[in-house]
């Protein structure tokens, strides 16, 4: 039933993602072409759901994003591509060390995620588990609140996989800042884009 949920919370998702997506807020590291896009609802504390798009020149192999600012102790959303499509899952990591599959959240694809000759985007919503996790969570109300991410060029050996391995991130590995308030969708905007059966 979970996964019944999620694929038509996807469909449902993706009739609007399309149009909207370059209106969420975003975040460009210019030095590896690599960009996150995220919206959430009006609210004001955790959980709540996470909109996301990474996009990603073809020579990424895997993008990831620390909810949490860093590498450790949150979860860390990670994309990559697999064959005409692209695979996002969720790991953990306690030490600097590759982080284990993490399996406390729910991620749903888009269709509108597309990959070509040149580029890959990953366009998702994880509907529970990536706001608030054991420890942490998202301030939906800070204007400068920190997020982490990284890439790597070396190929993903099992990219049908979803919980298997990833390789060290020699491409890129940075934080930034973004100002919540930006990435807030008002109650229609949010349901109208987001509406499914049974909602959220």
């Amino acid at each position: 039933m979970k996964l019944l949920q999620s694929i038509a919370l996807a469909l449902a998702v993706s009739v609007n993602v399309q149009a909207q997506n370059t209106t969420m807020a975003s975040y460009t590291d210019a030095s590896a072409n690599l960009t996150f896009k995220l919206a959430i609802p009006d609210t004001t504390a955790a959980p709540f759901p996470l909109l996301m798009s990474i996009i990603a020149p073809i020579g990424i192999s895997w993008a990831g994003f620390a909810t949490g600012g860093c590498m450790l102790r949150s979860p860390l959303i990670v994309a990559w591509v697999n064959g005409t499509g692209v695979v996002v899952t969720t790991r953990w990591a306690t030490q600097f060390h590759p982080p284990t599959p993490y399996l406390n959240t729910t991620i749903a694809v888009l269709p509108t995620s597309t990959v070509n000759s040149t580029h890959w985007k990953a366009d998702f919503i994880c509907s529970a588990g990536c706001s608030d996790w054991w420890g942490g969570s998202i301030d939906a109300n800070h204007n400068n609140a920190t997020y982490g991410y990284a890439a790597s060029s070396r190929p993903v050996s099992q990219p049908a996989n979803i919980t298997g391995p990833i390789s060290f991130h020699n491409l890129v590995i940075d934080h930034f800042d973004m100002d919540m308030a930006k990435t807030k969708r008002g109650k229609a905007d949010w349901d109208a884009l987001t509406k499914a059966p049974g909602g959220l």
